[in-house]
């Protein structure tokens, strides 16, 4: 595994799970990225949650460019690149996301932008083969399976919100960007393999970062949004 002595790069993974998961991510890093730095947060032994594995991982590097990798996604040709290119487009972007492929059918498109984060999280998705989510665009929010954070950003704005456990707080650290000044992007051209965990959904630890979300944003949780998901694909 590639280390570099002045990364451009600090990659945060946060373990908990599958090694097998690990592997292959570890893996595609070093076939296809450069000058970075690993920063592995093992939550195995004692499960401290998503969000706070998170906050170690960036507090223990200082390159200006911070990638969130999901411990079961698999980085693609030039998706390093690509996430450091668009941030370096306007200075007030902070947070640039990939595009997420189906590894069990690279076609399929699990996250091409986003759509609604509250209260269950919706992406855009489709089909390479059709031509669809391939132009980057500005969002509310983004999944962050795969994410790259401006060090600057983080240097005035702060970490992620750790009284969410797990859920939202990707959510909730686009809004505080935003809140900030900082600008929200999706990059086709960084591409993942990455299948959505739905498995945890409707957890104790769903509602409780819910309730999180809901009191910080002054959101209420309407009948019809209990109703069957729009058009998307959920987190």
């Amino acid at each position: 595994m590639q280390t570099a002595a002045n990364p451009h790069t600090d990659i945060v993974i946060v373990f908990y799970g599958k090694r097998s998961d690990l592997d292959a991510c570890l893996e595609s890093i070093e076939r296809h990225c450069t000058h970075y730095r690993m920063h592995i947060v093992d939550n195995n032994r004692e499960n401290t949650g998503f969000t706070r594995g998170v906050n170690k991982g960036i507090r223990d590097g200082d390159a200006p460019y911070v990638w969130l990798l999901n411990q079961d996604a698999v980085v693609l040709k030039g998706a390093q690149d690509a996430l450091i290119n668009r941030l370096n487009c306007d200075p007030k972007i902070g947070i640039a996301a990939s595009m997420q492929l189906n590894p069990d059918d690279k076609d399929f498109i699990t996250h091409g932008g986003t759509l609604r984060a509250f209260p269950t999280g919706l992406h855009k998705g489709g089909r390479l083969s059709r031509g669809e989510c391939l132009f980057p665009l500005k969002q509310s929010w983004v999944n962050f399976a795969s994410v790259m954070l401006k060090r600057k950003m983080i240097d005035q704005i702060g970490l992620l919100d750790e009284s969410m456990f797990l859920f939202y707080s990707d959510a909730d650290y686009c809004y505080w960007a935003r809140y900030n000044g900082w600008q929200v992007w999706y990059e086709p051209e960084s591409r993942v393999l990455h299948k959505l965990n739905v498995s945890s959904r409707g957890s104790d630890w769903q509602t409780k970062d819910m309730l999180v979300f809901m009191k910080k944003w002054g959101l209420r949780l309407r009948p019809e949004m209990l109703k069957a998901d729009i058009s998307g694909t959920s987190r």
